[in-house]
């Protein structure tokens, strides 16, 4: 007998005993023979082995390579010692008859001692537990979601990649429906051939079988665990590489059985690989029986039309068909089969021949029945009436033929459809939700105005928002409402600011206005109203322009002040007071400090005044050096001398001050 010996990475993990008869296929796909771990550059079917009076391997892949001696080759005519690899997979091909051999110094080759895996993909267990092959039955894991009642509500496989994210957000591999659910609640990561658990740091932490897991250190999950995130119940769940394709025969709508099979239909990778496929199988191993064709065969189909057949597109529907055909077959095959008799007529006690053989003939007679309704019944899809057959068939011989197994294929079904029930429900709820919420979008965009709120657009959207807060049709609307907010909070904000530099203007201005009113410093008040028309503000008043008059108005008071003083002067100048003239032209000069004559005659006119004080003081001096100080009615003493000088000098004249000292000397003061 032929074998293969894999190695990965230098470790051994095949040893497939090769049938002459068959051909087996190596690739990463699940119903491979050789299932190959999905390592970059390994095709879905990377090359197929098969003997024909010599065992060849053939590249079946379009751009996968097999290596043999550093070279890359399409085919191999496989003997003893034969090695090619696969990166990173290295392949032994030898020969386990007496001929050929290996050596003693080559144990390694011995297939004796390597772990074994049968054609069907199973585990020879005979000797030890390390014959177990890793790889060699490789399972899928699934994620079922249940309701509070336990039933299953969805069924997800974990298939793509090494690890799954779990959250409500839309983005991660397994969604949980619920607002309440963190983003990214939970990890499972595949390591070898076991899954861990990892929580991803959520607000409500998630459980496994009750017990809260770590987001620091991975738990290993196992089939059947269950996992909770509030009140959302969820199920780890490991199935064998067939579970899918099971389910999948088993919602294969009934065909007409009198039309033959013709295997060239079927996808070139499901042709000549010597699968007996069969929709279940009975107890005790028994191998699946193949297709017998029963019927008359129909009249030859319509020749095909020309051109290429879409294999991808109708894979489905002719595995579907094949699958179908073959089920058929094997159902009515054994419509009519008896129950089997044990070797040389021995029947086992408690064994289900003997409960059959103690039944009534009539009793016998309605089993075979009920069992030929149990199939017809599974085969219309009616798998319930199927079940309650097989209810009533077990009441009288509980393990009757393959009664069980086509039970359990039933409720497989059943799932299926109870499945599809829920996803065409969820589909349905799902488009009329978005009928009312693009409707709904339609109403309330009538509404988009440049005062609408917020809490304006969430009350129209109020019976539609359950459905789907965060569409990207409500999301607009809300995104326009909040623009249009935006705007006007801005606009009332630079109003706001608008109205502060206006009050600042009108604060400006009423202080000038103040001091205008008080009538005192009219260059103070000319400030002031210049400072109006200065400032950097907004004048929606015409506060500035009225300063403006304001300041034309003073000036013209100013130089008409100015002018009457001057006139007033004059008069006293005439009259020979200057002391008169000279303060006149003062307060002249107060109201119009920038008039340039006044300062020149308030000169000429002071210098005057004070060479007649200087005379008269001397006169008053001479009179004290005589002696007289007092005078008398004839003549007039220094006294009378200074205090006609207080009298006609200026307060701050020169003289006035020496006069005011002689005065206050001779206590006149």
């Amino acid at each position: 007998m032929a074998h293969l010996i894999v190695r990965l990475r230098g470790k051994t993990i095949y040893n497939m005993p090769l049938e002459e008869g068959r051909s087996y296929v190596a690739g990463r796909k699940e119903d491979c023979d050789i299932v190959l771990q999905p390592e970059k550059g390994i095709s879905r079917e990377h090359f197929k082995i098969s003997y024909n009076g010599q065992w060849m391997l053939d590249v079946v892949s379009r751009y996968g390579e097999v290596i043999q001696n550093g070279e890359q080759v399409q085919q191999i005519a496989l003997d003893h010692g034969s090695a090619f690899t696969v990166p990173p997979y290295e392949f032994d091909f030898l020969m386990s008859s007496p001929a050929a051999q290996p050596s003693s110094s080559s144990p390694e080759y011995d297939p004796a001692n390597l772990p074994v895996v049968t054609s069907a993909g199973s585990h020879d267990d005979s000797d030890s537990g390390d014959r177990t092959v890793v790889g060699a039955a490789p399972s899928s894991a699934f994620i079922k979601f249940v309701d509070s009642n336990n039933e299953a509500k969805e069924l997800i496989r974990l298939d793509a990649g090494e690890s799954w994210i779990a959250g409500r957000d839309p983005s991660c591999h397994i969604q949980i429906r619920d607002q309440r659910v963190s983003r990214r609640q939970f990890e499972i990561r595949r390591a070898g051939s076991q899954y861990v658990i990892l929580d991803l740091g959520s607000v409500n932490g998630t459980l496994v079988n009750g017990t809260p897991i770590s987001s620091s250190e991975p738990t290993q999950v196992k089939s059947g665990d269950a996992i909770t995130v509030l009140d959302n119940y969820l199920y780890f769940e490991l199935h064998d590489s067939t579970f899918q394709n099971r389910l999948d025969m088993v919602a294969v709508a009934p065909v007409n059985p009198l039309i033959q099979t013709n295997d060239q239909l079927l996808p070139a990778e499901y042709q000549h690989q010597g699968y007996d496929i069969a929709p279940y199988q009975g107890g005790g191993g028994m191998a699946p029986m193949p297709y017998q064709p029963q019927y008359q065969q129909a009249p030859a189909a319509a020749p095909m039309p020309t051109g290429k057949f879409d294999f991808k597109k109708h894979r489905p529907k002719l595995i579907a068909g094949a699958v179908a055909m073959v089920l058929i077959a094997y159902l009515f095959s054994g419509g009519e089969k008896k129950a089997p008799v044990p070797a040389q007529g021995i029947v086992a006690p408690g064994s289900p021949l003997e409960m059959f053989n103690k039944l009534k003939p009539e009793q016998q007679a309605l089993v075979r029945q009920r069992y030929k309704d149990a199939k017809n019944m599974y085969m219309q899809g009616k798998y319930q009436l199927a079940q309650d057959e097989i209810v009533k068939i077990q009441d009288l011989v509980p393990d009757y033929e393959d009664i069980k197994e086509i039970q359990r294929l039933a409720k497989e079904a059943m799932f299926i459809q109870e499945e599809q029930r829920r996803n065409d429900e969820r589909e349905k709820a799902k488009q009329e939700a978005e009928e009312k919420i693009q409707k709904q979008v339609v109403e309330c965009q009538k509404k988009i105005n440049p005062a609408i709120t917020m809490e304006v657009m969430e009350e129209c959207l109020s019976n539609v928002m359950q459905f789907n807060p965060e569409h990207p049709k409500i999301m607009e609307l809300k995104s326009q409402v909040e623009i249009l907010t935006a705007q006007r909070e801005q606009k009332a904000a630079d109003k706001a600011a608008y109205q502060v530099q206006v009050s600042r203007l009108k604060a400006i201005y009423s202080k000038a206005q103040d001091m205008h009113k008080k009538g005192v410093n009219p260059l103070g008040i000319i400030d002031a109203y210049e400072k109006v028309m200065a400032a950097k503000l907004p004048d929606p008043a015409g506060l500035k322009a009225q300063s403006q008059r304001n300041i034309a108005s003073i000036r013209q008071q100013m130089n008409s002040k100015t002018a009457s003083l001057q006139a007033e002067a004059e008069k006293y100048y005439q009259s020979q007071n200057l002391k008169g003239a000279i303060l006149t032209l003062r307060k002249a000069r107060q109201i119009d400090p920038e008039n340039d004559v006044l300062p020149d005659k308030i000169s000429r006119w002071t210098s005057e005044l004070r060479k007649q004080m200087m005379s008269l003081y001397q006169e008053g001096i001479l009179e004290e050096s005589f002696g007289n100080v007092e005078g008398g009615e004839a003549k007039a003493g220094a006294k009378d001398k200074w205090k006609k000088i207080l009298d006609l000098d200026i307060p701050d004249g020169e003289y006035y001050k020496k006069a005011y000292i002689k005065l206050k000397k001779y206590g006149a003061i």
